[in-house]
């Protein structure tokens, strides 16, 4: 409800402010008496174009502002969902600025909005009525919100609304589907043959550092056991090996040993290292019995390596990384199948619905009918009653 009304600079008006109490409210006067520019006003106030030939001579800029009422929680409600924001308060204060450079500005409760938030605003607040029509009530919209508001069909009304909402989102969501149809059957047809062609390769972690050592190790297989041979028979097994130079050596030692107790220490440690030499020459005898050439096993390396150098550039992935995706493809295959289950079951949920507005509909045209019948009855009675 419009409670105050302020304009300044509006054609002939310098500055005018009106005040409108509750209950009926009437402007009346002569013509050129002004009604019309309050009107205009009005019609600026909540998004009407306006013009700088609008704008009072001499004068810059023309401004109206106007204090709305919200008397019920579901105006303020209506308010909120327009402007995106609580609203709190109990009145809305909505201000329109035009200018001579032709530039127009839109504020409520002092915050900048666009002109055509005050349209909106301006169709829940103010219906004009003129001499002969009233542009709400030409609207069929508005004129079933007021049937249903008289004969109390709000649950029924709502109950139709639901349906076809639920229609709506059911058709919005099978067009979504269906046009992503043609692309999701291919990212499907994609990721089986994807799991298909990882699980035939089966891929281990830390696969491809293993076998690039194996690898390297067969293809150096006669040059590791020639040096472990070279190694073993230099410490013990050739003529001069060190295990023989020791022995000699400890010999020498043994004789000065008696002299000088360093001397002895020197033999000590020298009769400790014979072990640890046979030992080292033992294990490289080992060595060098178990790097065998084995050129089936190499080739068959040599494949392998081959088969994840190709899936690695085929996929753009270390070897070690398919094994994670590898573990992503069962979900992403649910993911679209389930949306091709869902849109293979929309049309049975559309059916249903389609049945559940039907019944809605027909419900609320039955209600309807009769409050339009009783609205007929008492149009006519008071119709009698004017011609008594």
């Amino acid at each position: 409800m419009l409670r105050e009304l302020a304009v300044q600079n509006l054609a002939l008006i310098e500055d005018v402010r009106v005040e409108l109490a509750p209950g009926f409210c009437a402007w009346t006067g002569e013509t050129g008496a002004g009604k019309s520019l309050l009107l205009g006003a009005i019609g600026l106030l909540l998004g009407d174009r306006g013009s700088a030939d609008l704008i009072r001579a001499g004068q810059d800029e023309l401004r109206v502002t106007g204090r709305f009422e919200l008397g019920r929680p579901e105006q303020r409600d209506a308010a909120a969902a327009i402007l995106q924001t609580p609203v709190d308060e109990d009145e809305l204060v909505l201000t329109r600025r035009l200018s001579r450079s032709g530039r127009s500005s839109a504020l409520v409760n002092e915050q900048p909005v666009a002109i055509g938030t005050l349209r909106r605003l301006g169709e829940m607040f103010v219906d004009v009525h003129g001499q002969r029509e009233s542009y709400s009530l030409l609207q069929p919209a508005y004129q079933l919100e007021l049937l249903d508001a008289f004969g109390r069909l709000t649950d029924h009304r709502a109950k139709y609304v639901s349906a076809a909402e639920r229609v709506r989102e059911l058709r919005r969501r099978h067009k979504d589907l269906a046009d992503a149809r043609q692309v999701r059957q291919r990212e499907l047809a994609l990721v089986r043959f994807e799991r298909e062609e990882l699980d035939a390769a089966g891929l281990k972690p830390g696969e491809r550092d293993a076998i690039e050592k194996e690898r390297q190790k067969l293809a150096n297989a006669q040059a590791l056991a020639a040096f472990n041979t070279s190694v073993a028979n230099r410490l013990a097994d050739d003529e001069g090996a060190v295990s023989a130079v020791l022995g000699k050596l400890l010999k020498e030692a043994g004789k000065w040993a008696a002299l000088d107790k360093k001397l002895a220490d020197v033999a000590k440690r020298l009769e400790a290292l014979k072990p640890e030499v046979q030992d080292l020459a033992d294990t490289c005898r080992d060595l060098a019995d178990s790097f065998e050439a084995n050129p089936k096993r190499l080739d068959e390396i040599d494949r392998r390596v081959q088969l994840l150098t190709k899936l690695e550039a085929k996929y753009g992935k270390p070897a070690d990384e398919l094994v994670v995706y590898r573990a992503t493809l069962d979900a992403k295959e649910r993911e679209l199948q389930g949306q091709e289950d869902d849109l293979a079951g929309i049309d049975a949920r559309l059916k249903e619905a389609f049945a559940e507005v039907k019944e809605a509909a027909s419900v609320l045209s039955k209600a309807r009918g009769k409050v339009a019948k009783k609205l007929a009855a008492e149009a006519q009675k008071h119709l009698a009653d004017l011609q008594m």
